[in-house]
């Protein structure tokens, strides 16, 4: 009866150990609220209609949920919905300022898109060329509902020395 024990104590933990970490469950947006929000965007990928993996935690129930959205050569660009899994017809696509010539403006797509759910921090980094010795960097934050613009970096010569986010190409807010 002990060896029995023991075997049965062995398979169940060896069961446990088989089991994959747990993934989050995909998230279904309606392809009608996807499909308008591809045409707000402008997006030129292909549209599927599928279930997405979110890309983590925003606040209580919202996950952020990504969506290809264009292609080029070595990078591409995905549009982002705030979304509660239990109310996916009522998805929001997010939108993000970025610095312009022209001051502060408005986009939906982001170039390469990474969100840390830890610190609530979302990150893009669009180049001007391959090399990425020139492009834009950007930085928002998930405070009160939205993404809040908390850094903007851009380097427009492509000049082949690096390109960070240094204070030298700061541009929002402007360094002091």
């Amino acid at each position: 009866d002990a060896a029995m024990t023991r075997l049965l104590c062995a398979i169940s933990a060896l069961a446990l150990l088989g089991k994959p970490a747990m993934a989050a469950d995909p998230v279904k947006i309606p392809f009608n609220v996807v499909e308008e929000a591809f045409k707000t965007a402008e997006c030129t990928a292909g549209l599927k209609d599928e279930e997405r993996t979110d890309v983590g935690d925003l606040v209580g129930l919202l996950k952020l949920v990504e969506f290809p959205c264009w292609h080029a050569t070595y990078q591409s660009g995905s549009i982002l919905f705030a979304v509660n899994p239990a109310a996916p017809e009522r998805a929001r696509l997010l939108r993000f300022q970025i610095w312009s010539a022209n001051g502060l403006v408005w986009t939906y797509s982001l170039t390469e898109p990474d969100y840390d759910p830890l610190t609530r921090k979302l990150s893009s980094f669009h180049k001007g060329r391959a090399g990425g010795d020139c492009g834009a960097i950007g930085e928002w934050k998930w405070v009160n509902g939205d993404f809040r613009l908390t850094g903007y970096w851009y380097k427009d010569n492509c000049d082949g020395k690096p390109f960070d986010d240094s204070k030298s190409w700061r541009v929002y807010p402007m360094p002091r």
